[in-house]
Formats: structure tokens, C-alpha cells, sequence
């Protein structure tokens, strides 16, 4: 029988066993101990995430918050229901549409360039994660959030802190709360002086601070929350998926080979990096009415786990689903969610992850990793690869 903690070092750190398991045996789980489901099937979790009338973002979409009753936010669009998810939405919605990511190509090969030719003419030796992937997406989320590039690393330094856990840790820290405090003391420092100077123009900020929600301006709470949501979401996802994209293609010769000789298929390297290791491990809801998945009936109050690394990992729906492919083509996606969630980065983030593999690949002809000192954070929705040490032959 297949026993499943969340909360688990397992779980936490790199829960891909489990996740067969449970699609094997119980692909609708049901968690005693916190009287909450886990939804492993893509069909179970596409769902969920059809089925707005059922579940709901009222108790926060991590799990700390619906397990162990953490605070959630309401400030902040990601954590609404509709109709109000909708209208704040739609105030950032412009600058992540796959024609705004288009725009934004130039930024953000500016900012690989930025970080990888210096790198690359000081070593042949580095961390693909910690030196390049994690400082270029940090730099691009805080330009398009519209607060400075330079204290981009500093306040990526602080959000990971806020996220970090160590193996056994339930909920938050006050190492972590105290982490996260310090964000937001600096979100709200760089609002304060973008309305008294004006903000960047065409940043993300700059329309938070002209927008309206049926004619109310929002407040100086909700604009910092929406801040920090793109800048976790905007940075704390693509890097992982760099290096899974790293990772994984060296593990296969043949497809290794392709993408050196054809470094345009970056872009699909990419996305099969998603699928295959997907940096949001799990995101949550709450039922709100008795609803049945997969045979089982959920009831009011309580949590359900939508485990999207699993779902992406569902033989019913992605044929040989454990084998990296990057000549994979689907009907169906879970990359970036589905339904009135879907993540709002996701031409941004596709844009960012092919343009830092296609920067990288423009300069070098090969690169080993160093297996033995590979890495992955431990966390409970947001985890990945965060060491990948690479020794590269530059063309």
C-alpha cells in the first residue's frame, strides 16, 4: 500500500518514485492525517482544474497553508476565486501575452549575455543553476516586474531563503518568515518610491499603479503581493528547468548530439524538461461542494493536492511518459497548469527557458556534468535541480 506524506523528505526533495506509485495504485489518494486528497492522474488533475465550481483558492494554493493552516493571502490574484481572479488578472495580463514575450526576446537574450560571456571567458567550469540559469532569471522577472536589476540576485538571495527547508521541516520557519518579511519590506520600499517618482515605464508596477478594479485603485498591499507573485513565478520555476534541461538530455547520447549539431530545438528541449521534472511540483485547492474524481467523493473543507509532476508523468496520457523525449508531441498540456489558473507566465517562461539553453548552446560544442556533486532543493510545492556543476568545450 503506498503511503504518501507531502511533507515527506521524499516528497520534498525528489518524490518521482512515489508519484508512480501512486499513479499505480491509488491515483486519487486519500490523506488521513490531514483528512486531504492527492490527485496524481492527469485526467484527475485536469479535472480540478476544469472544475471551478467545486474547488476553490480560499485557503491558499500551497500546501503549508491548507495542510497545517499556514495564513493564506487573498491579496494577491493568484490566491482569488473567480470572478474577482478574473478582473485582477486582467490587469496584468498584457505583459505576459505571448506577443509581450516576443517583445521581450531582446531583454532577456541582453541579460543571458550579460552573465554568460564573462562566465564562459573565466571558466570552462561552472554551476549551470547558480551561475547562469538562477541570475539570468531573476534579472529578467525583476525587468519585467519594473524594480531594479541590480538587487535582483539579493532579493532572489531572500526568497529562497523565505522557501528553503530542510529535510523533515513542517510549514515555515522563522528563519523563513522572517526571510520573507525582508521581501516584502523591499517590495513595499520600491512601490513607495515608483509613486513618488514614477515607475518604470511599461513595467508590470507601473500598471499596478494606474489600475483600477470596478473603479477602486488597489491597495499598497495588494500591489506588493502581486509583485512578489511575479517575482517568484517569473524566476523561482524557469532556472530549475534549465538545468533538468541540461541534466537529462546528457543522460541520452543520441538526443545530446541532436541538439549540439541543432541548437534550434532548444525550445522543445526545453518543454520536455517541464513535463519531465516539473519545477511546481504541486499547487492546492479546497473543495468547496461534494464532488467525485476517479470514483472517489471529495467532501466541503477539504484540501486537495493537484500534482502536476506527477500528472506529467501519467502513461494514460503521455505514451512511455517515463522517458525523456524531446521529439514529444501532445494534444493535452499540464506544463502550465490549465483552466482559470493557468499560469500567466507561460509564453514568458517558455520564451526565457529556450533563449538561455539557445545562448548557451551558441557558445559551447559540448558539456559533462559532474553527477557526483548534482543537487536538488528540498521544498514542498517549488523544487528542482539547484547544483548542476558542468564543464563545457566553448566553440
Amino acid at each position: 500500500m503506498v503511503v504518501y506524506d507531502p511533507l515527506s523528505a521524499e516528497a520534498m526533495t525528489n518524490p518521482h518514485a512515489l508519484y508512480a506509485q501512486l499513479r499505480t495504485e491509488d491515483p486519487v489518494h486519500y490523506m488521513a492525517q490531514y483528512d486531504a486528497w492527492a490527485l496524481a492522474g492527469f485526467d484527475a488533475v485536469w479535472q480540478a482544474c476544469s472544475d471551478t465550481s467545486s474547488f476553490s483558492m480560499k485557503k491558499g494554493p500551497i500546501p503549508y497553508q491548507v495542510l497545517l493552516g499556514e495564513p493564506a493571502s487573498d491579496l494577491t490574484f493568484a490566491g482569488l476565486d473567480p470572478p474577482e481572479h478574473r478582473l485582477r488578472r486582467r490587469v496584468l495580463a498584457p505583459h505576459y501575452t505571448r506577443e509581450a514575450a516576443l517583445a521581450d526576446e531582446p531583454m532577456i537574450r541582453a541579460h543571458a549575455r550579460a552573465v554568460l560571456e564573462p562566465l564562459l571567458a573565466r571558466t570552462d567550469t561552472f554551476d549551470a543553476y547558480a551561475d547562469y540559469s538562477r541570475i539570468v532569471a531573476a534579472r529578467v522577472a525583476a525587468d519585467k516586474v519594473g524594480v531594479p536589476v541590480g538587487d535582483a540576485e539579493t532579493i532572489h538571495d531572500k526568497l529562497d531563503a523565505a522557501f528553503e527547508r530542510e529535510p523533515g521541516q513542517r510549514g515555515s520557519s522563522a528563519a523563513n518568515g522572517a526571510a520573507m518579511m525582508d521581501v516584502f519590506g523591499y517590495l513595499f520600499g520600491e512601490m513607495m518610491k515608483a509613486r513618488a517618482a514614477g515607475a518604470v515605464a511599461g513595467s508590470a508596477l507601473a500598471t499596478l499603479l494606474d489600475a483600477e478594479v470596478n473603479g477602486v485603485p488597489l491597495t499598497d498591499e495588494q500591489v506588493a503581493a502581486e509583485m512578489h507573485t511575479l517575482l517568484v513565478t517569473g524566476a523561482d520555476t524557469t532556472e530549475f528547468s534549465v538545468a533538468a534541461a541540461l541534466y537529462y538530455l546528457a543522460l541520452d547520447p543520441t538526443q545530446y548530439a541532436e541538439v549540439m549539431s541543432s541548437p534550434s530545438l532548444a525550445g522543445f528541449l526545453f518543454a520536455e524538461a517541464l513535463r519531465f521534472d516539473h519545477p511546481t511540483d504541486l499547487l492546492c485547492r479546497t473543495v468547496v461542494k461534494p464532488v467525485t474524481i476517479g470514483g472517489k467523493q471529495l467532501q466541503p473543507e477539504q484540501p486537495v493536492l493537484l500534482l502536476w509532476a506527477s500528472a506529467n508523468r501519467d502513461e494514460a496520457e503521455y505514451p512511455h511518459a517515463d522517458r525523456f523525449d524531446i521529439h514529444r508531441r501532445y494534444e493535452r498540456s499540464l506544463l502550465f497548469g490549465h483552466g482559470q489558473h493557468k499560469c500567466i507566465g507561460e509564453h514568458i517562461g517558455m520564451r526565457m527557458g529556450t533563449v538561455m539553453l539557445e545562448e548557451l548552446f551558441a557558445r559551447i560544442s559540448g558539456y559533462e556534468i559532474d553527477t557526483a556533486n548534482v543537487g536538488r532543493r528540498c521544498g514542498e510545492f517549488l523544487k528542482g535541480f539547484n547544483k548542476m556543476p558542468v564543464t563545457v568545450a566553448r566553440r
